[in-house]
């Protein structure tokens, strides 16, 4: 089997999919090494093991909603979109959606999966509580009042074996998305914080050709009108794709037309390939301070990224307090490449890497970086933490793989 790109074989011995919590807590309980696999959408080794490995695709798929408490317990290998379906039939949303709705919900936070918006922190800063196989096969809930909580959520499937997650939510709400063309980079970079506040969610899309134009999207909650143009764009008169030249059928609508969030605030619907589908994804964060700085570095090598890239998406994510997460204390900004499936991509890396290192760029764990373990350790100041929680839960090292071993130096 291979990963939603096509670009990572899992190497697994035997992959179980159980049906019941019992059923995966007597499995964890057996096996010395194990490893959760969500919606395989990640584009490196993050969910791969050479051992056995598991998916929670036939786990009960009902939801539960605490009104009172504005929570739902959800199940961690349910899809966004599935959820988001029916969270809004029965009057409720979640903050925020990730791009594409296609993936789990338990791999979204384990990686910090984010959408977009100054005031909106990533998928994880939902949760309120989760449900974890441990290694022994016991079963513990977590809380927000657990003084390591911060550490269990962005797990990055080291934590324990994640059943059930209790998300925050809040009443349904519409939004409205508009598309404006023709936004260089020079105005963009210049106008960065008052473009990325413009809307509840905004992303800028450009390809780093040298003609330097590119698209806002930009998603209105209802109330909150569109203005008729943003500096030198203008409204689009049709339906965009974000990736030049392509259908835009499988999008979410756009043209400021009034749907509930689920429609909107992915750019993908649910029913369609999203992106491109063949491609490699990577994403790096800075902080949003040093943003126009880290863009104009990328300008010196536009050329060179733009030979194998088909566009770049850059997207506002707020600070948090989760220890794992690329956004940690930290108000970011996330330049996001999606490649051409060519070999060249992963020297290309490396030189957009090198580029931004001076700005102390955090990767996406769930996307193609080459950056050490130092790197890591030096941006990420809760790694040492992390680890300390790892070795309390899982002494043995049972949920690990070469992935994370590395990039922990386990």
């Amino acid at each position: 089997m291979k990963n939603w790109a096509g670009i990572v074989t899992f190497q697994d011995s035997h992959t179980y999919s159980p049906a019941t919590v019992e059923e995966l807590a007597s499995l964890v309980a057996k096996e010395s090494k194990i490893r959760a696999r969500g919606s395989a959408h990640c584009f490196n080794a993050i969910a791969d093991t050479n051992s056995v490995s598991v998916t929670l695709e036939n786990m009960p798929q009902d939801i539960v909603i605490d009104k009172d408490r504005a929570i739902v317990s959800v199940p961690a290998g349910m899809k966004y979109g599935t959820l988001a379906i029916a969270l809004h039939e029965r009057g409720w949303a979640i903050h925020n959606m990730a791009s594409l709705p296609h993936i789990s919900v338990a791999g979204a936070i384990a990686t910090a999966t984010h959408g977009s918006g100054v005031g909106n922190g990533n998928l994880a800063t939902a949760v309120r509580g989760l449900q974890v196989v441990l290694p022994d096969g016991n079963v513990k809930e977590i809380t927000s009042e657990d003084p390591d909580f911060s550490g269990y959520v962005v797990g990055l499937g080291l934590v324990g074996i994640v059943t059930t997650v209790d998300l925050a939510i809040e009443p349904t709400f519409n939004i409205e998305q508009t598309v404006y063309r023709g936004m260089s980079r020079e105005t963009y970079a210049a106008n960065i914080d008052e473009i990325m506040s413009l809307a509840y969610s905004v992303s800028y899309f450009t390809t780093w050709a040298a003609a330097g134009g590119g698209e806002v999207w930009a998603k209105f909650r209802s109330g909150n009108k569109a203005p008729s143009g943003l500096f030198e764009a203008y409204p689009a008169t049709s339906n965009r794709h974000p990736l030049p030249g392509l259908n835009p059928e499988p999008c979410t609508e756009q043209m400021a037309l009034s749907g509930p969030w689920h429609l909107r605030l992915p750019h993908f619907k649910m029913e369609f390939t999203p992106s491109a589908g063949d491609e490699i994804q990577s994403e790096f964060f800075v902080d949003r301070k040093d943003a126009p700085a880290a863009i104009a570095a990328l300008e010196k090598i536009a050329p060179q990224i733009n030979e194998i890239l088909w566009v770049t998406e850059i997207r506002a994510i707020a600070a948090d307090n989760l220890w794992m997460s690329p956004h940690y204390q930290r108000d970011s900004i996330g330049i996001h490449f999606t490649w051409k499936k060519v070999d060249a991509v992963y020297e290309m890396v490396k030189v957009v890497e090198a580029v931004l290192a001076p700005f102390k760029y955090r990767p996406h764990l769930g996307k193609v970086f080459s950056a050490s373990p130092e790197h890591f350790k030096s941006v990420m100041p809760k790694v040492s933490d992390f680890t300390k929680l790892l070795t309390q839960l899982d002494p043995t090292n049972k949920f690990g793989n070469s992935f994370t071993d590395n990039l922990l130096g386990r």
